[in-house]
């Protein structure tokens, strides 16, 4: 445990952020909850991490929900809570909801995947990883007993909370699932913080078979070419007809089941993962379509635009402000 405690604090300096050493796991009254009501196969708490692999829940049944609770989904090779210094998780944020009136009845994450950066190339929106997000905001939801829920979101988290809620069929190399059916009038604001919902331009050419995290069919693929621009989805100058791109986000971006009341994007024009300023041909990947206000920062990095920015993700799911 002394060497995730050092790890973390290294990452509160490199992200200069007020780290309050934020802890799970899970409640053992929200635990107890989930094996009683068959979530126990999903093992939400993921003890596997310590105190980091999880986080939210009342400390006792009769614990009063006062806000509308709100899920936290993180991205590839990241955590729930921080364990890394690029797996910050949501610790700063929930530091900062929870220093303004929120309680951890009203805050939770769960982490998807391994959490470590060594099979992330191998990560993509699969039925095993879509439907555990999907079965934990359905219990969250189930458990808190909340008319709506407010949803934040990072990278390759928010395509997996997109899908998550607005349920369907879902098709990948291997097999096809049904999530059943949309989530969206139980979502009263969606957060994405740079997302990816037109792709990465990194995964064009050969990175789309190489790389299961680029294919193009659930993957993020954006395509290799527009027009008679080729492998060059960054830089497009030209004007062109719009590409084709991953099947996945195809579906995703044309389906007409929205993510929530209100829908926000946010990221950064120097983001390191995402590049070209956001845009992959012509368009900024990071903005979801049909969002009601973007927020646009010049100077974070792909994880500083998630934890540097717990003001402004409170601004928009309580106060609803528009950017």
């Amino acid at each position: 445990m002394g060497g995730k405690l050092l790890v973390f604090s290294v990452a509160c300096f490199l992200f200069s952020v007020v780290c309050a050493d934020v802890n799970g796991p899970l409640t053992a009254d929200f635990q107890t909850w989930l094996n009683n009501n068959n979530y126990k196969p999903f093992n939400y708490a993921r003890t596997d991490l310590g105190t980091k692999g999880s986080f939210g829940g009342r400390k006792s049944a009769d614990e009063r929900i006062r806000n509308q609770p709100i899920v936290f989904i993180h991205g590839n090779a990241d955590t729930a809570l921080t364990t890394g210094a690029n797996s910050t998780g949501w610790e700063a944020s929930i530091a900062y909801f929870l220093d303004n009136s929120y309680s951890p009845a009203e805050l939770y994450a769960t982490t998807w995947g391994e959490g470590t950066a060594f099979p992330a190339s191998e990560n993509a929106h699969d039925c095993d990883t879509v439907i555990r997000i999907r079965k934990f905001l359905e219990a969250v939801i189930a458990y808190t007993n909340a008319p709506k829920i407010d949803v934040i979101t990072h990278s390759m988290g928010v395509t997996i909370a997109r899908k998550a809620i607005k349920g369907g069929q879902l098709t990948t190399p291997t097999k096809t699932c049904n999530l059943g059916a949309s989530l969206t009038n139980k979502v009263d604001t969606f957060v994405g913080i740079s997302g990816a919902n037109y792709g990465l331009c990194k995964c064009q050419g050969v990175n789309e078979d190489l790389k299961e995290t680029c294919n193009g069919i659930n993957g993020f693929w954006p395509g290799n070419s527009c027009g008679f621009n080729v492998l060059d989805c960054g830089t497009v100058t030209a004007s062109c007809e719009v590409p084709a791109y991953s099947s996945f986000l195809t579906d995703l971006n044309s389906d007409p089941n929205k993510e929530g009341v209100y829908i926000y994007s946010m990221y950064s024009t120097v983001d390191e993962v995402i590049m070209y300023g956001g845009n992959v041909w012509g368009r900024p990947t990071p903005v979801i379509p049909g969002g009601a206000g973007n927020k646009i920062y010049s100077t974070y990095s792909h994880y500083e635009t998630k934890s540097l920015t717990a003001g402004d993700q409170y601004n928009m799911v309580v106060n609803h402000v528009m950017f």
